[in-house]
């Protein structure tokens, strides 16, 4: 029996070898879904057009950015403020809101869902923004939201995954109270860095997840030599192969746009 998954490629918008990168993907069905960076150099209006031009292939969400771009927020300072009640919350309104905005005028309509780079969108003092501004400002079309529950193991940043549960705390009671859908189940987390066995996590991914699991991915096509950049390489290179087009077809799973919601 074939069971759904969504793969949403994060990080759209910025830059165009990334643009380009997860365009090429959806176009060879390995991608179903991808968030936009809309306040980043490579969102543009060819870019909105290219990914409306395949939403009927892929649903197309916001990532939420304070910690990218201009002005940015070092990570680490942003979550020392959402656990200590630190937060500049005008801000923070103002940067969704402002991110919503470039969303909708470029693309013509809500996104289908929100998350957020860093996983912010999962922070004290954030998470209640977004799902505020979510519950009110899209009453009949609203979005659902990532719920990053990355298992412990199954990847190489374990450390990683347990401070995101301990941030993200709470999350579910308030996500529930506001009427937002989340997914179920959610995979993707790893270093990040090359030569860590992506396609090894993946397949392991696509044979253990139950039923309508979300997992994201970083694909991009770039000239830096840094880790991050040779990692997004080599997860498109990755998911471009027939290889993987095997391991979906022998894990009995098929790329969805909507993942199990509750």
């Amino acid at each position: 029996m074939t069971r759904s998954l969504v793969l949403c490629a994060d990080d759209f918008g910025l830059a165009d070898g990334i643009n380009r990168a997860i365009l090429e993907l959806i176009d060879l069905g390995r991608l179903s879904a991808t968030s936009c960076m809309t306040t980043m150099p490579a969102w543009t209006e060819g870019a909105a057009a290219a990914l409306i031009a395949r939403h009927d292939r892929a649903a197309l969400g916001l990532h939420f950015n304070l910690t990218e771009g201009d002005n940015p927020i070092p990570l680490g300072k942003l979550m020392q403020q959402s656990l200590l009640g630190q937060l500049d919350t005008d801000r923070v309104h103002q940067a969704l809101n402002q991110q919503l905005d470039r969303f909708e005028a470029l693309t013509g309509r809500p996104p289908d869902f929100v998350d957020g780079h860093q996983h912010i969108q999962m922070f004290p003092g954030i998470r209640n923004i977004v799902l505020q501004t979510l519950q009110q400002r899209y009453q009949r079309q609203r979005p659902w939201i990532r719920v990053s529950n990355p298992p412990i193991g199954g990847h190489d940043a374990g450390f990683k995954a347990l401070v995101l549960r301990l941030m993200g705390l709470g999350f579910e009671r308030q996500r529930r109270q506001h009427a937002v859908a989340g997914n179920r189940s959610f995979a993707g987390m790893y270093s990040l860095q090359p030569d860590v066995g992506f396609e090894r996590m993946l397949q392991h991914w696509l044979k253990t997840l139950p039923e309508g699991a979300l997992i994201m991915c970083h694909p991009g096509h770039t000239d830096g030599q840094s880790g991050l950049a040779r990692a997004r390489q080599q997860e498109y290179d990755w998911l471009a192969s027939d290889a993987f087009a095997t391991a979906l077809q022998q894990s009995q799973r098929s790329l969805a746009v909507m993942p199990a919601l509750d």
